[in-house]
């Protein structure tokens, strides 16, 4: 019986840093470039995975006490690769219990990292596909959950899951984080995976937006990537020595995402552009009082641009790279201002907002 699933990538719309505290929202969208999952059944025993993008073919592997060990020896690199598409299986595994072995192949629609949360959208898409495998029908939110989890673990307990929940839902959402303390001290006591997705994730939201009638969202690739975790780290180990200021900083963008929020609903055109060039501003200052490089000279300058020819232009995620965005809702203006960042060496990135989320192909 073979299975493909395919499940968005992301972007961030509004409230980067700020939604990785308690009680700030995030607008997030999922974007209609996908990974895609297959699976059919083993011929044998053993499971095995090819990460078709990264030319790793066949990996032998078998389940054992919770963990998934390969049967030869990986390099560091593969080992990096692999770190997500591995936490999602056992994950999945665990809350299985009982499961049938399996080939599995993930491969997705650009195969650079451009910024679109493609780790995140292999664990919806792989964690999909197997609970179909196994005929296990779970609701959209517990397997958002179920994914976040394994998200989560892969990445060492950061992240908001924003992208998780751009994959799982599709469209444009408003988006609040989970509670991390809350899940952390889940996971140290309960050994049941099911039981932690089944009960209440304190301070988990998400809520459908609407496409503002006429708006364009366009997208600007910056030709570097960027490392999150990284830069993470680096900003709480800021925050942990300029407590008064983060927080200044991060309730500005949150009070301006709620605001924001509002303008979206109504369709107020230009206080939506006038905020999102206010969110650009706050996350500007973030990273010159943190010393980490959110602002690039090309994101810089994608915003710029965009201003310039009548949208408003920011960084998409956490900055320091990828891609940023810009919100115009003149046909004309997105053309002009897609053009102009091809001047400037802004590559602009053929994708649309995508409203099906994750889903079975066949």
């Amino acid at each position: 019986m073979l299975i493909r699933v395919s499940a968005p990538g992301k972007l961030f719309i509004a409230g980067e840093w700020a939604i990785l505290e308690p009680e700030n929202f995030g607008i997030v969208a999922a974007v209609n470039k996908r990974i895609f999952a297959e699976i059919n059944e083993s011929p044998d025993k053993n499971i095995y995975i090819t990460l078709k993008d990264f030319n790793l073919n066949g990996l032998k592997s078998v389940f054992s006490k919770g963990k998934l060990k390969f049967s030869q020896k990986l390099t560091k690199k593969e080992e990096k690769i692999l770190a997500f598409s591995k936490t999602a299986i056992e994950t999945t595994l665990r809350y299985l219990e009982n499961y049938q072995p399996f080939k599995l192949r993930i491969w997705g629609e650009v195969a650079e990292k451009i910024g679109f949360g493609f780790s995140a959208a292999s664990t919806v898409a792989i964690i999909a596909a197997l609970l179909k495998f196994h005929k296990k029908s779970l609701k959209k939110e517990e397997l958002f959950k179920l994914s976040a989890l394994s998200h989560y673990l892969a990445q060492d307990k950061i992240g908001s899951g924003f992208d998780i929940a751009a994959s799982v839902f599709g469209g444009i959402s408003v988006y609040r984080r989970f509670d991390p303390v809350w899940l952390k001290s889940q996971i140290e006591k309960e050994k049941d995976i099911r039981k932690i997705i089944k009960k209440p994730w304190p301070g988990f939201y998400v809520e459908r937006l609407n496409l503002p009638k006429n708006l364009q969202l366009l997208i600007g690739w910056t030709g570097k990537s960027a490392l999150t975790p990284k830069m993470v780290k680096k900003i709480q180990e800021w925050k942990q020595k300029n407590q008064s200021e983060y927080k200044r900083l991060i309730f500005s963008i949150g009070k301006l995402v709620k605001e924001l929020i509002n303008a979206w609903k109504l369709e107020n055109k230009e206080k939506i552009l006038k905020l999102i060039k206010k969110n650009e501003d706050y996350l500007k200052e973030l990273g010159k009082k943190s010393g980490v490089n959110l602002e690039t000279k090309k994101l810089k300058k994608l915003s710029e641009i965009a201003e310039k020819l009548g949208g408003a232009g920011k960084l998409s995620g956490a900055g320091a790279g990828d891609c940023g965005i810009a919100l115009t809702f003149d046909k004309k203006s997105a053309n002009r201002i897609k053009k102009e960042w091809k001047k400037n060496d802004i590559l602009p990135i053929k994708a649309k907002i995508n409203f099906s989320g994750v889903k079975i192909l066949n």
